[in-house]
């Protein structure tokens, strides 16, 4: 009996779908965020980046429109393990296209996106819920956010 049980468990491990992530942010910033995480993961011949799924909103964007071309990039994602949409402004038409999505509760939405959150949600371990990742990549988001004063400012 234990044997079957070790050889279902390891079966359901290598079959487990991963986590989608998805970028909304005004153009082009979703896709620039991407090619910079490709780039970073290259070096490691990882190629987690390019599973991000990118939706560079225009500024003449018809709210409507926007929802429709999101929900194209969002629904098959839905059927991995939970979906992370990243936005780079509260508020503005990006969020509000994703916050459309928050009736799924497989969907979870970080905005004030920047590039370590979406490196933190990517080298997060691949058995971490949806939760996680998402507070994991709001940690690396703020943690990366400093101030520097050059010596000249401080005498002047």
């Amino acid at each position: 009996m234990i044997n079957l049980w070790l050889f279902v468990n390891s079966i359901v491990t290598e079959i487990r779908v991963s986590l989608g992530i998805c970028i909304i942010a005004h153009e082009p910033l979703a896709s620039a965020l991407k090619i910079c995480a490709q780039h970073i993961f290259s070096a490691t011949s990882d190629a987690s980046a390019d599973d991000i799924v990118c939706f560079d909103v225009p500024s003449n964007i018809d709210a409507e429109q926007g929802y429709e071309r999101a929900r194209t990039l969002i629904e098959p994602l839905l059927n991995r393990d939970g979906v992370l949409v990243f936005t780079d402004l509260l508020g503005a038409t990006p969020s509000n296209i994703a916050h459309r999505f928050l009736d799924n509760n497989k969907v979870r939405i970080l905005s004030g996106v920047n590039l370590p959150a979406v490196i933190t949600a990517l080298s997060a371990a691949p058995e971490a819920p949806l939760s996680r990742v998402m507070q994991l990549a709001e940690g690396g988001a703020h943690s990366a956010i400093s101030t520097a004063i050059g010596h000249s400012a401080l005498n002047g």
